[in-house]
């Protein structure tokens, strides 16, 4: 990727993350190959996988696009901040592993 490709997408992103869609849709991009979205929508929304890929891409349910309410914007963060905090766990642990 250019130097001004990079630049150009820098911009973007800064100017998606100005609101919570855009944040989200943002963050979760960087994250797509590493999340289990079935696993997440199950343990943190008790929904299925099919309910948050419909909010996370807006797809159109019953006529209109899909999206988070805002109290489900708070519990998607905190599920990545607690996806966050196991990941950083497992790597704590073998980092401190004999081997």
């Amino acid at each position: 990727m250019s130097e001004e490709t990079k630049k150009i997408a820098e911009k973007a992103r800064k100017i998606l993350e100005e609101d919570k869609s855009g944040a989200m849709w943002a963050g979760m991009l960087d994250l797509n190959d590493a999340l289990n979205y079935s696993d997440m929508a199950r343990t943190y929304f008790g929904k299925s996988a099919n309910w948050l890929l419909q909010r996370l891409h807006g797809y159109e349910v019953n006529g209109k696009p899909a999206r988070f309410k805002p109290e489900e914007y708070k519990i998607l963060s905190d599920a990545l901040r607690d996806i966050a905090a196991k990941a950083l766990r497992a790597a704590d642990a073998i980092d401190n592993a004999k081997l």
